[in-house]
């Protein structure tokens, strides 16, 4: 009786190796989930907004929370004055 011989070249082993190593890989993937913009309101993109007016004063905006900056004229640099839109119309 002959004995069974088994010959493998290292190109087809190497393919072997790439193959097994590729399908565990797809196998094991899982998805990162997505970040839910609507739970986390510091990520809106258009949460802030500026507003620049004929009398060269800047308005930053917070549009979520009312707040906003507004900048005072001064020589040299701006100075910021901090206001929130419920405690102005509480004023009036």
């Amino acid at each position: 009786m002959k004995a069974i011989t088994f010959t493998i070249d290292l190109k087809s082993f190497l393919l072997g190796v790439l193959t097994v190593c590729g399908l565990l890989i797809l196998v094991n993937f899982t998805p990162v989930a997505q970040p839910n913009t609507q739970s986390q309101p510091d990520q809106h993109p258009q949460r802030y907004q500026a507003i620049a007016g004929k009398d060269t004063r800047t308005i930053i905006m917070d549009t979520q929370t009312g707040r906003f900056l507004v900048e005072r004229p001064t020589i040299g640099l701006p100075t910021w004055a901090p206001m929130d839109f419920e405690e102005l119309y509480r004023k009036r």
